[in-house]
């Protein structure tokens, strides 16, 4: 577990200068599916193999592919998790749908890190980023730090799904913190001037009619691609919004 947590802190303090996040969603026509957030730092693999030693980086060199379920990891240490404070139990609790994949491979300049949930209801992931922003933290220890990712805790996305209407709706929560974060991000603004966020959603029939001039369709009409720079979103989230009308 201790080597696990090291990979995630190793990774999420060079995340920023890696090029591509993406939202992939694959929805079922019962409104079950999958989601998941994948940060993919492929590119970065050679700058961290130069970091040099250190024990945050020990093990990057060595080719990783691990999936790890949050409901084992609290079944597993349900004792030593019931003697901590109601408060962090139940941010732990948060966690237990959610899994976590890695995939590490110097050879093949293979770096992705997942966090992914499979839902029976689609609002079930509006807990997905407050858990992107808990298993960051747990694996780094630097909250409300400057250094590596820093916290986007004023950001909320809602989903929902019905009368075959999809909505994710993202916006400012909190507009002091929301500031805070914003100034936090100044200092990575050079090193991450180039990244992305990107969605993927795939549904069970055709879509008849999207809110976004700029997303695209796949032939068959059933995924929807949009996507806007870091930043920008950040600094807007409404870009990310979206209604997708199913046939």
């Amino acid at each position: 577990m201790r080597t696990y947590y090291s990979i995630i802190s190793a990774f999420i303090l060079v995340i920023f200068t890696s090029c591509e996040f993406s939202e992939t969603m694959i929805l079922n026509s019962d409104g079950s599916g999958e989601i998941k957030i994948q940060m993919d730092a492929s590119e970065m693999l050679t700058m961290i193999s130069s970091f040099g030693e250190g024990d945050e980086l020990k093990g990057m060199d060595e080719r990783i592919d691990t999936t790890f379920y949050f409901v084992d990891f609290l079944k597993h240490n349900k004792d030593s998790i019931a003697k901590l404070p109601l408060d962090q139990q139940e941010k732990l609790k948060m966690l237990e749908s959610y899994g976590v994949q890695v995939k590490m491979d110097a050879k093949t300049s293979e770096m992705v890190y997942d966090i992914f949930l499979n839902f029976k209801d689609i609002s079930e992931a509006n807990n997905m980023f407050k858990v992107f922003n808990q298993i960051s933290n747990t694996g780094t220890n630097t909250v409300n730090s400057n250094e590596g990712l820093p916290d986007q805790e004023s950001i909320m996305v809602h989903y929902s799904f019905s009368n075959k209407v999809f909505k994710r709706q993202a916006f400012i929560d909190d507009i002091e913190l929301h500031r805070q974060e914003l100034d936090s991000l100044k200092n990575l603004e050079m090193m991450m001037g180039g990244t992305v966020y990107k969605l993927k959603y795939t549904f069970p029939n055709k879509v008849k009619s999207i809110s976004k001039k700029e997303a695209t369709l796949s032939p068959d009409k059933k995924t929807v691609f949009l996507e806007a720079n870091y930043f920008d979103y950040f600094r807007n989230p409404d870009l990310l919004s979206i209604e997708v009308v199913l046939d």
